[in-house]
């Protein structure tokens, strides 16, 4: 079933009225415990939570997901602003360290997504198969995205433009008011969210 871009840009509003935007506020500002209990709701929502084992963290006396937490807090998005590609791999392999060196990709882009959002394009199976690319391939999969994204950008931006239109469609509208929905619909790192939300469905 096809879907238009406006359906996935009032699908990623949802997203982020519902899931996105607690996690990036609780990621940066939260106390420790707070980290702890969003990353917890994220790893769940986003169905990473089985590719980083208890047995590397509670069943070894860590608090559940407190590796992530200490590296997390470390990552600035400073780090990020010169070769993407190579600043998330850093960080990849602390957390596949921490948990017993397996593969965490998709989990790192989506985890330092909440916290830094924009340059970090997020990596997932579904977005790779709609992108044909090669399995664990981060520059090669980056670089078919922004390829693709640069396709549909102008379509993103006059949809997004418009969706503070359809306000009252959202989830949460004492959050979600005309005003809000067009500021945060302007955003370059939520008109990207919209793609992914495409790119998702697409590699179904």
């Amino acid at each position: 079933m096809k879907y238009s871009l406006e359906y996935f840009s009032l699908h990623y509003l949802n997203m982020w009225l519902r899931h996105d935007r607690f996690y990036h506020e609780s990621i940066n500002n939260g106390t420790r415990k707070e980290k702890l209990v969003s990353i917890k709701k994220a790893a769940t929502y986003y169905k990473v939570a089985r590719n980083l084992p208890k047995e590397y963290d509670e069943d070894i006396g860590y608090e559940r997901y407190e590796p992530i937490v200490k590296i997390l807090d470390k990552a600035i998005a400073s780090d990020f602003s010169g070769d993407t590609v190579k600043s998330i791999s850093k960080v990849q392999d602390k957390i596949s360290r921490a948990y017993g060196h397996r593969c965490v990709l998709s989990v790192t882009t989506k985890l330092l997504w909440l916290k830094i959002r924009d340059p970090i394009i997020i990596y997932d199976s579904q977005a790779r198969k709609a992108l044909n690319t090669e399995d664990g391939d981060l520059s090669g999969f980056c670089e078919a995205w922004r390829d693709e994204y640069s396709r549909h950008d102008k379509t993103i931006v006059s949809v997004c433009g418009g969706l503070h239109r359809v306000a009252k469609y959202s989830c949460d509208q004492s959050i979600a008011t005309p005003k809000y929905v067009q500021e945060v619909s302007a955003q370059p790192w939520f008109k990207e969210r919209v793609f992914d939300v495409y790119l998702w469905h697409k590699g179904q």
